[in-house]
């Protein structure tokens, strides 16, 4: 093999080796965007689940808002999502993840058991902690809701422990959701129904749930296979 044809495969072995990192990185980029678009979509569909209950003139106001904030940050997302490059990222699997993870839920409750019971909510991003506590609350739950760590201190007014526990599984301060569940029952000394969500639809939330012992729903979720998922936690209290 001649010097010249050396250094046309170590060229071409050098483009390759570029054109790889550019799609990993690509690929990551592309990752972080997907899951910043599921919260806005998440926070949307039960903000507009809401609006399908019986709500006061002032409610249904406050819940448009929200809407057009959730819509704004969606269509931010999608410009962001457009300017990247197309790949093959073989990302297909990730539907059947979403599907596999919700197969065993029913679409619907014929007993719903939500009426008068206590949820904690906890999650980082505001817009989709307030649809969640809003729609749990339309449901006739009393609802915490809390971005962090804040959640025993709101319970105190309570003066009963609460009924499930609902995180989101990436929290701001670096924690899981599995941390700030197994800390909230630590500190209330019982065991509490729970399950997790996350805007992630990487393989490793759901491995770590599942080893956990937790169900883990992704965003976004609709909002009856949310209530099937609440009815189904609460059956088995």
């Amino acid at each position: 093999m001649t010097s010249r044809t050396i250094e046309t495969l170590e060229r071409r072995l050098e483009e390759r080796t570029h054109q790889l990192a550019f799609a990993n990185q690509t690929r990551t980029r592309l990752l972080a965007a997907s899951h910043d678009l599921r919260q806005p979509m998440h926070a949307l569909g039960l903000f507009v689940a809401q609006l399908r209950g019986r709500v006061c003139e002032v409610e249904q106001k406050q819940i448009v808002d929200h809407i057009d904030t959730a819509v704004s940050a969606l269509s931010q997302r999608f410009n962001e999502i457009i300017g990247l490059s197309k790949l093959d990222a073989g990302d297909s699997g990730l539907d059947e993840r979403d599907k596999v993870a919700g197969s065993a839920i029913p679409a619907y409750a014929s007993h719903d058991r939500t009426n008068g019971k206590l949820i904690v909510v906890i999650d980082d991003d505001p817009l989709v902690l307030d649809s969640t506590c809003g729609l749990l609350r339309s449901w006739g739950c009393s609802v915490v809701g809390t971005s962090g760590s804040s959640a025993l201190p709101c319970l105190l007014d309570q003066q009963r422990p609460p009924d499930l526990i609902i995180s989101d599984f990436r929290l701001a301060d670096g924690k899981t959701g599995i941390e700030a569940i197994a800390e909230l029952c630590s500190a209330l000394s019982q065991s509490i129904p729970a399950f997790l969500v996350s805007g992630d639809t990487s393989p490793a939330p759901l491995h770590e749930a599942q080893a956990s012992g937790f169900h883990l729903l992704h965003k976004p979720v609709d909002p009856m296979r949310l209530r099937a998922m609440l009815n189904r936690m609460l059956k088995a209290k």
